[in-house]
């Protein structure tokens, strides 16, 4: 039986947290030590839905007791880390309940664990592959979030320049539908931070650069101060959005550059990149990005029409 789209929603979720509980452990010592609670939760999580989809739940079961329920409901095959999962459980109450912080090495050891039951479990109960699920249904905008499912289906079929096209246009159309609804009367957005220099570069203003010494150094600081600016302008607003800027200098590395046109339509600019170069794992984190994006803006969103209409979101 494969899983419904409540059921898969709930993966999304436990996937969601797991992924923060990594991105925690990587982190300095002692902000890396929340990354336990993290990964507690996650699993408990899993537990809790993998007991209810093999209908193999019991009253308010103890975090332990659910490898014996769930063992009950499989075929020839067992729930594996039940040691690995104690141990957590252990830290965990240590932590939470004691002040008691885990060393760097089993911090690494509870994650490698909860890789482990999480990756091996989901395709045991569910039939589905832990990497593969999202949380696209999530995203709220329905064009972005078609963008991104297919994204994953070129991902399926291996054709990775044309999943990373999809994400950045999903999250080009993310970004432009979430300050498009703030602007004033006068369309003016709390988002612009100057206008654009795509035409003022010594090409569209006619400095020779292969002229005089003085008109090429003219052209190089021309140049110079309009990738300057538009790197600001970038950055700026990235971070005015309350995005992750690190991930996004990755992102960015990593997607086609997508320009708006007259029309309203998208034009993509790929960069010259052999599609071996591109790791599942590279387009898995695109579209990863695009999604926590999508969470980011959502926690403060508001539209000027339901301010003035006395409406609030």
């Amino acid at each position: 039986m494969r899983p419904d789209h409540s059921t898969v929603k709930r993966l999304a979720f436990i996937r969601y947290l797991y992924r923060e509980g990594v991105s925690q452990s990587r982190g300095p010592s002692p902000y890396s030590c929340s990354s336990i609670l993290l990964f507690h939760d996650a699993v408990e999580l899993f537990l809790q839905l993998a007991s209810e989809y093999l209908d193999a739940g019991s009253q308010r079961p103890k975090f332990l007791d659910y490898w014996d329920l769930l063992n009950a409901r499989l075929e020839g095959t067992e729930l594996g880390q039940k040691e690995s999962m104690r141990r957590l459980n252990k830290a965990r109450v240590a932590l939470k309940h004691h002040g008691t912080f885990p060393s760097e090495l089993n911090i690494e050891s509870f994650r490698a664990a909860t890789t482990n039951l999480l990756e091996d479990s989901t395709e045991l109960v569910f039939g589905v592959s832990f990497k593969d699920i999202s949380l696209i249904e999530y995203v709220d905008l329905e064009t972005a979030r078609m963008r991104l499912f297919a994204a994953q289906r070129h991902t399926q079929s291996g054709e990775v320049l044309e999943a990373l096209d999809e994400i950045a246009v999903a999250f080009l159309e993310l970004i432009s539908d979430y300050e498009d609804r703030k602007r004033d009367r006068w369309q003016r957005s709390p988002f612009f931070f100057g206008k654009s220099m795509t035409f003022l570069n010594s090409f569209h203003m006619g400095i020779d650069r292969t002229g005089s010494p003085a008109e090429r150094k003219i052209a190089e600081f021309v140049d110079g101060v309009k990738e300057s600016v538009e790197a600001m302008q970038d950055a700026i607003k990235v971070l005015a959005l309350g995005l992750d800027y690190r991930k996004y200098s990755r992102f960015k590395n990593l997607t086609p550059n997508v320009l708006r046109t007259a029309s309203k339509g998208f034009r993509i600019q790929r960069q010259m990149r052999d599609p071996e170069e591109v790791s599942p794992e590279d387009v898995r984190f695109c579209l990863d990005f695009v999604v926590e994006s999508a969470f980011a803006l959502g926690e403060f969103d508001y539209s000027l029409n339901d301010i003035t209409s006395g409406k609030h979101s």
